[in-house]
């Protein structure tokens, strides 16, 4: 990817930031009741958002 991502404080911001730039959300890593990781692809490849 080309330049630095702002950082991101919700799942939410990710989505509205991502979604006009043709990011999908692949899947969704549960790891425990509280802990998720994002899976999403962009044109460019591959990032992962861990949540809590």
């Amino acid at each position: 990817m080309d330049g630095e991502l702002p950082a991101f404080q919700t799942l939410q911001e990710v989505l509205f930031y991502g979604l006009p730039r043709k990011w999908d959300v692949v899947e969704v890593v549960v790891q425990d009741e509280y802990t998720h990781d994002v899976i999403v692809a962009t044109p460019a490849g591959f990032l992962v958002f861990d949540t809590t």
